[in-house]
């Protein structure tokens, strides 16, 4: 028996139990992903994991209102606690809850797998992308926007007497009139001018960059504000309109861009880093249409699993 895959000794309704916990949470490595595979791939196994899964999804959103409603639904949804007990359902809510519990409890506005539009206090707009969050901190003498997850793009207000300000990773963004996005990835962030100006300083490292539109740079908590090649103005935040524009990427970068716009979550199996770049110009609005081109672009196997689970592997690499 595979070591990551649950007892054979379990019932096998009881083993699906154990898959769609580790699936639930969103924390499962490659070891288990091939585990998965292969116990999916049983004989009988498929059938009895989708029945257990949508007895679990019953338990979740009720139905629209006037849907129909099995009759056996209450004994469905009694019959399914009673076999997974308290303790798995407990893991469950729990899996899915305490990785964002921190910023739950920090954040204003977060938009999950689509963009979020939000007028702040002052009267300014904020756009969010798909898995971003910001908290405010407004007073009569401060505007400060902290960008906690995510990228998002600003239209200020002006206020001469109060600065409008991004802050992100031990750094500031500061407007002084115009249209900007933020972006925060791996430890690194990135302020973008659509119009107008900004300033840019990372608090550890030196003073401040200013940047015009089209102009864009770089920080990261331990160093200083580097300047990036300058893009057309209309190209920023190009996610607002549901493209993504890919200009020499990481095959890793795109994957993971294009998964916050997915319902159901994305992994990636073995090292993405020896496929080339890729300029690519693709659908946010349309995900599994993005994921399927930039796998035949870049060179990469994408399998699909239940709960919407995409494994993402370079081709060269895919069993057959």
């Amino acid at each position: 028996m595979c070591p990551h895959s649950p007892s054979t000794t379990l019932p096998l309704a009881e083993q699906a139990h154990v898959w769609i916990t580790r699936l639930a949470s969103g924390r499962i490595d490659q070891a288990q992903l091939e585990a998965f595979e292969h116990w999916l791939a049983q004989p009988g196994h498929r059938r009895v994991f989708e029945y257990e899964r949508q007895l679990w999804r019953s338990l979740g959103p009720h139905r629209q209102p006037g849907s129909a409603q099995p009759e056996s639904a209450p004994r469905r949804r009694s019959r399914l606690w009673q076999r997974v007990g308290v303790t798995t359902a407990a893991v469950l809510a729990l899996a899915a809850l305490l990785p964002e519990a921190s910023l739950r409890w920090q954040a204003d506005h977060r938009s999950g797998a689509t963009l979020a539009a939000v007028t702040l206090p002052d009267g300014s707009h904020a756009v969010l992308d798909a898995d971003s969050a910001i908290a405010l901190h407004y007073s009569a003498g401060q505007r400060r926007v902290e960008l906690l997850r995510g990228q998002a793009w600003f239209e200020v207000k002006p206020e001469p007497q109060r600065p409008f300000q991004v802050t992100a990773a031990g750094g500031v963004v500061e407007d002084i009139s115009t249209a900007f996005a933020v972006s925060r990835r791996d430890g690194q962030v990135e302020a973008m001018v659509e119009q107008g100006r900004v300033r840019v300083a990372s608090h550890r490292m030196g003073g401040w960059t200013y940047l015009d539109a089209g102009q864009r740079a770089r920080y990261t908590p331990d160093s200083l504000v580097t300047r990036l090649d300058d893009v057309a103005p209309d190209r920023i935040a190009s996610w607002r309109q549901g493209e993504l524009l890919l200009e020499s990427s990481t095959v890793a970068e795109a994957v993971a861009r294009i998964a916050r716009y997915r319902a159901g979550p994305t992994f990636v199996q073995g090292d993405l880093s020896v496929l080339p770049a890729v300029s690519a110009a693709l659908r946010l609005d349309r995900p599994e249409q993005a994921l399927d081109t930039l796998a035949s672009t870049a060179g990469l196997r994408i399998t699909r699993l239940p709960m919407g689970v995409a494994i993402v592997r370079a081709a060269a690499t895919a069993r057959p």
